[in-house]
């Protein structure tokens, strides 16, 4: 097996993973990476996602990078993410440059970093994260001996405002391009070509578009007029990349499975790619066109594989629109029989209101239920016309009902303020709107809503690329004219984005190339990840923007229709005229249906000599009759009732297991709630038949033993298992171990043959082991700082306690403190559901010794179950 590097990994376990918040981020080791060795392999690739790591590991663009580019035998692609704040700090203090997760490289040592912009506000982390590397930020400062900085995504389809920072962009589809553009570097560094040479024959690869080659006009009056070619040879429009056919070779059998929680924690399945609904706001819905869906088969084939692979309880089918695939209803029906009796859901995160069936909501409904999320983006049909948001007012309510027919007890709204013609009337029919889905809901019981209200940010490629941003004024006036009339509604809550992160989206979005040193400049000021509230601070941007004279509220105004714009030189398929047609259309509040129903509006993506040879758009007949399957009518409503859970199943006959494993090495950085998933997903992925709780929601019945700290090393962890039919004992070990990631393992197992008390109830002490070595207080002075604590009789520590701080006599849970030899020996106990956390212990005993408590090892030597004068350990005192 690939060993990490050294050097990092001594420098990470000693003084940066104690002193940080989720070290698991930081250590790889998930299961599925692919590991390969640099001797063998002629390009590495650091994929860069420039986001803290559990947003990253939910993008599954990113999952088809690392899988396509792996599967060139010479290439290694591995996985970089963002540093959460008090990483980096930790890093800077010790000098550790940024590295990848799979082998600890630093980054520099790679030939390629490629960064994925999925939004704007990522774009100071891009430079932090190179910062980090030690890699120069401007392009113009980096020599031969530096990576190629390349970056792709759907903000590319502005690159404008990073081109000073980047060496080169991918602009469209990757699964194909990535491995060309591997090759292509490849070859030139073979052949000895420099870097200037290497970057202009990329730029031949259709979808790349290396900035150097091109240089910005402007005006006398300073605005954009204009992008021209400095390298003859370098296209004078970048095509973008479409892949005609989402192949099943692009989607990982085996996807990477995280140890730590992420934001999206389920198998993600595209199903189809691209949207022609035409919302006029939507960047997503133009520059994905056209449509392509994949086939049913291999969607179902993928997720076979993939649960199998990964252990999911949650499925989730990804599109702009899944109500829009066409074979959807097989789908559903083949998806339910292919997951029937494993108590694995499925989720749709996007669909079209006018499209959500009895049929849809019977099948995400099947295991479990979270929140159902609903878009209208405006309150008014006026508004909707204006966007060419096709659903009514009844659309919406019949979809309310299915889904409270259906048992959903918290709704979402999504709406958008600002939006081009908007009135206070139409803000006002937001209200109104919600005001009669909650009458709709008082039959059937007591329901959550939540309204989230996001400010309009006008995006390139979209119809409503040149309209004017409203200023935070106008969006605090209608935030709060929405407050005010939901304070009086029960159980409605609303949340908004703050228009100030709303404004610097849309400035960053629709900027030219000048704005590189105000994001350089907001960066130095400490703007990292302004995308959370609780780091963002305009103040920031507008002092960089100030410092270069730069005027941000140019790019938040009404754009001239007639004046070349900083992205007109990226051909995405959809052309100006259409753009320019569809909003003239928007004003006059004319609606298009989806152009898949056989209407063809001429977007540009039917253009020949740069689109038609890889699409035929909906030109086809047999395609055409399979798009407009989804014209009927839904389904009506069966019953007014509300759905009840599942009956309680008859009694099976149940084997119980309790369960001794071990938690070392990388592994004591994963935390009890991670554990309980990690055991759950091996499982499934032995093929151990768990047995669950009942009801909506159901569960492994699976307990665990009291939790160990984050960071603590154990060999006494327990694990009670119910299993859900007879199951030999002798195989589970077999079974689990070889799934379980680096550090642990099952020690011993033992039936549970008659009724026992909860782990975590029953083990009422535990003894510690904790390694002095790192401790330079002479043994004296250590020996008189441990006794002076022992004869205490009262040791107060503040504690937080659901969010308010205590003060805590730890002294009565303090059984046994002694020195042995290189270690300290403790033994707790657990009294009335209390006890003594070791780093509080620890943190007392040193203080004022110069001794941080975080730093020491901390082993868990033993648990035990105390009954008077008996100790035993949980396996002992099973008969």
């Amino acid at each position: 097996m690939l060993k990490k590097n050294k050097y990092i990994e001594e420098i990470l376990t000693a003084k940066i993973l104690p002193f940080v918040l989720k070290p698991g981020r930081y250590v790889g080791n998930e299961h599925h990476i692919i590991l390969k060795h640099p001797d063998e392999v002629t390009l590495r690739v650091a994929l860069a996602f420039p986001e803290v790591y559990e947003m990253a590991m939910s993008y599954i663009g990113f999952d088809i990078l690392y899988h396509v580019l792996n599967k060139e035998k010479d290439i290694w692609a591995e996985r970089v993410y963002a540093p959460w704040t008090d990483m980096e700090a930790k890093m800077r203090e010790n000098g550790l440059p940024l590295y990848s997760l799979e082998s600890f490289t630093p980054l520099d040592q790679f030939h390629i970093i490629g960064f994925t912009l999925q939004y704007e506000l990522t774009y100071t982390n891009v430079l932090n994260m190179l910062n980090l590397a030690g890699i120069p930020l401007w392009r113009r400062e980096r020599g031969e001996e530096h990576p190629l900085i390349i970056a792709g995504g759907p903000c590319t389809c502005n690159p404008e405002p990073l081109s000073d920072f980047i060496d080169a962009f991918l602009i469209g589809d990757g699964e194909e391009a990535v491995v060309e553009m591997a090759r292509y570097v490849m070859r030139a560094r073979n052949q000895g070509q420099s870097r200037n040479r290497l970057l202009a024959g990329l730029s031949r690869i259709r979808g790349v578009y290396v900035p150097s080659l091109y240089k910005a006009v402007y005006n006398r009056q300073g605005w954009f007029s204009g992008i021209k070619r400095v390298n003859q040879q370098a296209p004078q429009r970048i095509l973008t990349r479409i892949v005609p056919q989402l192949k099943a070779e692009y989607y990982p059998d085996k996807p990477i499975v995280p140890l730590l929680e992420i934001t999206h924690d389920r198998l993600a399945l595209e199903i189809m790619r691209g949207c022609t609904e035409g919302c006029r706001y939507c960047n997503a819905g133009m520059i994905y066109r056209p449509t392509r869906e994949r086939s049913r088969r291999d969607i179902l084939q993928q997720m076979h594989h993939g649960l199998s692979a990964s252990g999911y309880s949650e499925v989730s089918f990804l599109s702009l629109s899944v109500s829009d695939y066409a074979d959807l209803n097989n789908l559903m029906r083949e998806s339910r029989k292919q997951l029937a009796g494993t108590e694995i859901s499925v989720s749709f995160p996007s669909m079209r209101l006018d499209r959500f069936t009895e049929e849809i909501a019977d099948f995400v409904a099947t295991v479990r239920k979270s929140g159902f999320t609903f878009a209208p983006e405006a309150g008014s049909e006026r508004l909707r016309r204006v966007i060419n948001k096709n659903i009514t007012e009844e659309n919406l309510f019949h979809s309310v009902r299915i889904a409270l027919e259906n048992g959903w007890k918290r709704l979402k709204f999504y709406f958008m303020i600002g939006l081009p013609t908007e009135t206070k009337e139409d803000v006002e029919a937001i209200a109104q709107l919600i005001e009669k889905v909650v009458r709709i809901s008082k039959a059937y019981g007591r329901i959550q809503f939540n309204i989230s209200v996001s400010p309009f940010s006008p995006k390139a490629h979209t119809p409503f690329q040149w309209e004017r941003q409203n200023n935070r004024e106008e969006f605090l006036e209608k935030i709060y004219l929405l407050k005010n009339r939901f304070a009086g509604l029960r159980r409605v809550k609303i949340s908004w984005r703050d228009p100030d992160v709303s404004f610097i989206e849309c400035v960053l979005g629709r900027s030219d190339r000048r704005i590189a040193p105000v994001i350089y400049d907001a960066w130095r000021a400490g703007a990292i990840f302004d995308g959370w509230s609780e780091n963002f601070d305009i103040q920031r941007w507008i002092r960089a923007a100030d410092r270069h004279h730069y005027d941000l509220h140019r790019f938040a105004a009404e754009l001239n229709p007639q004046a070349p714009l900083p992205w007109d030189h990226i051909d995405k398929g959809i052309t100006k005229n259409f753009l320019l047609r569809e909003r003239k259309n928007a004003y006059a509040e004319i609606t298009e249906t989806d152009c898949k129903q056989g209407a063809c509006y001429a977007c540009g993506i039917q253009r020949k000599n740069a689109f038609r040879e890889l699409t035929d758009c909906y030109t086809q007949p047999d395609l055409l009759k399979a798009q407009v399957v989804h014209t009927q009518a839904a389904v009506p409503v069966k019953s007014n009732k509300i759905r009840k859970p599942l009956p309680q199943q008859p009694d099976r006959e149940i084997k119980r297991y309790r369960i001794q494993y071990e938690k070392k090495n990388y592994a004591r950085y994963l935390s009890h709630l991670d554990l309980i998933r990690i055991f759950e997903r091996v499982c499934r992925r032995a093929g151990i038949p768990l047995q669950y709780s009942q009801g909506f929601n159901p569960h492994p019945k699976m307990s665990f033993g009291p939790p160990l700290s984050l960071g603590f090393t154990s060999e006494a962890e327990y694990l009670d298992l119910e299993l859900a039919a007879q199951f030999p004992a002798e195989r589970l070990s077999g079974l689990i171990n070889p799934l379980l990631p680096d550090g642990m393992k099952i020690v011993q197992l033992k039936e549970i043959k008659e009724k026992v008390t909860a782990l975590s109830a029953a083990i009422n002490s535990s003894e510690y082991l904790i390694s002095l070595d790192s401790v330079s207080i002479p043994n004296q002075k250590f020996e008189q700082a441990l006794t002076a604590l022992l004869q205490e009789e009262h040791i107060e520590v503040q504690r937080r306690v659901k969010g308010k701080y205590k003060q805590i006599n730890i002294r009565p849970f303090i059984e046994t403190m002694r020195r042995e030899k290189e270690y300290l020996f403790v033994k707790t106990c657990t009294i009335e559901n209390r006890t003594v956390r070791i780093g509080e212990l620890l943190n007392t005993l040193f203080a004022g010794q110069g001794v941080d408590g975080r730093a020491l090892a901390v082993h868990r030597h033993r648990q035990l179950i105390c009954q008077g004068a008996k100790e035993n350990t949980p396996l002992e005192i099973l008969l």
